[in-house]
């Protein structure tokens, strides 16, 4: 089994990750850490490369000292983060994603976020939200 973990807000996930580790005991499974940019021509270098790290570090700390494999990947897509996000799983045969949600308006509640809404409508497989 394969768990994907969509870290959009590195620094504020640390619920999404308990529970990453949780399921990945529970069910024997491996976790993709994956976070996501779109491609742009202002976009510099030094994000992807801090991303890359915090990422890095967060699989050592988070998943790998507690023996569960984890893989990492920051995708830059032409695509919607959502898009790539569901063509991701569904390469890499994901069987649940854990994504966090944040604290929204009352109409923003109604709509979670558009990527975050496309990823709960799209998935291929079980999408466990978690309030961050």
């Amino acid at each position: 089994m394969r768990i994907m973990v969509y870290c959009k807000n590195i620094e504020k996930m640390a619920k999404s990750l308990a529970i990453a580790v949780e399921h990945a005991k529970a069910f024997n499974a491996s976790v993709d850490l994956v976070t996501a940019f779109e491609d742009r021509a202002d976009l510099p270098g030094e994000v992807i490369e801090k991303a890359t790290e915090q990422l890095r570090e967060i699989a050592t700390k988070q998943f790998t000292n507690e023996g569960i494999q984890c893989i990492y990947q920051v995708l830059v897509t032409t695509l919607s983060i959502g898009e790539e996000l569901i063509r991701y799983a569904e390469k890499n045969d994901i069987h649940e994603i854990i994504i966090g949600l944040k604290k929204r308006s009352k109409m923003g509640k109604l709509f979670f976020g558009s990527n975050t809404q496309y990823i709960i409508l799209e998935a291929p497989c079980r999408v466990v939200t978690i309030k961050e």
